[in-house]
């Protein structure tokens, strides 16, 4: 068996099963009695096949984690992994780990999909690895515990936005470049242009006439257009600005935790904002764009330098041997 990618254990009523087995084979030893052996050799086929059954138990249940996550660096958030059997029987006893975080699934039908939570807090903004997932069970007897390590492909995995920062460097700058509250686009006033629908915006907002319907087999969907009016006298435009004086001596990290934490005020306070970075720009009111804005944000290129992923792997006694030998014949 290749350690590198599977894992194998007893739980603690597996050894004392085991425990049991020996004293029970000592005593037929010693004694002679050929009921004792038939005891033993029941028990030792009883643990092979809950061995041979829990790896079964694996086959063809395959791992996906659903597309469109975002997390916010150093803040703990639930990661989103769903467990789909491809088989035509069910799976029992599925325990899935990523690190010390765990979640079980007592029973997941044929051609069913389950969504199971972990919990993770990323250290880093962009996209940083993921550990690789460990998929496991003790099925049937609870006795010796198989698992899998399975990896996510790095195109699935989820964006990380960077950690809010410390946002007086950006608002405490008087009359700074980008750091002043503007007049700009939002309001109730007279129509500037068609720009496209935001999550969360109410579809009452939406001009239907100018819709775009797509074929939904494409993958564009729908282009819901709405219109974009200029704001009333007594608001104030948010701008938050990558290119800001006030922002000048902040390395990459740093501008884009100041951008964030002013992001975050002004969608609690409900205000317009502009958000213009390097190669991306674009307004919002409150909480309509955040979610694009905080992507935009994740995506900001050159991504920090990344630690490994972590990985639970245990080293058996066989596999250090074996490295002993290459190492003794490669001398």
């Amino acid at each position: 068996m290749n350690s590198a990618r599977r894992e194998v254990r007893l739980s603690r009523a597996g050894k004392v099963f085991v425990a049991f087995t020996l004293a029970i084979g000592f005593a037929a030893v010693n004694t002679g009695n050929n009921i004792l052996f038939l005891l033993v050799s029941l028990m030792l086929a009883i643990m092979i096949l809950s061995g041979m059954a829990a790896m079964v138990n694996l086959w063809h249940i395959e791992l996906h984690m659903p597309a469109g996550q975002l997390l916010s660096a150093h803040q703990p958030a639930a990661l989103q992994i769903e467990l789909r059997n491809e088989r035509s029987w069910g799976a029992w006893l599925l325990e899935l780990q990523m690190g010390s975080a765990r979640a079980r699934w007592p029973y997941l039908r044929a051609g069913d999909t389950v969504r199971i939570s972990l919990p993770w807090t990323a250290q880093e903004r962009g996209q940083p690895p993921l550990p690789e997932l460990l998929l496991g069970s003790s099925f049937p007897f609870a006795f010796v515990w198989r698992g899998r390590y399975r990896a996510i492909p790095r195109a699935d995995w989820p964006w990380v936005a960077p950690a809010p920062g410390r946002w007086e460097a950006l608002a405490q700058a008087d009359n700074a470049e980008g750091a002043r509250l503007d007049p700009g686009a939002g309001g109730q006033g007279d129509l500037l242009y068609l720009r496209p629908r935001e999550e969360r915006e109410p579809l009452q907002r939406v001009l239907w006439r100018r819709s775009v319907w797509q074929d939904p087999t494409s993958g564009l969907g729908p282009y819901l257009p709405v219109v974009e009016r200029e704001r009333d006298g007594d608001e104030e435009l948010w701008i938050l600005d990558w290119d800001a004086l006030a922002l000048a001596a902040l390395n990459r990290e740093e501008r884009l935790q100041v951008l964030r934490a002013g992001l975050d005020l002004a969608v609690a306070q409900g205000r317009p904002w502009s958000l213009r970075l390097p190669g991306f720009a674009m307004n919002g009111r409150g909480s309509l764009g955040q979610l694009r804005a905080l992507e935009a944000l994740a995506r900001q290129r050159p991504w920090p330098e990344y630690p490994p992923a972590e990985r639970r792997q245990g080293v058996s006694r066989w596999s250090r041997s074996a490295a002993w030998w290459r190492g003794t014949r490669a001398s």
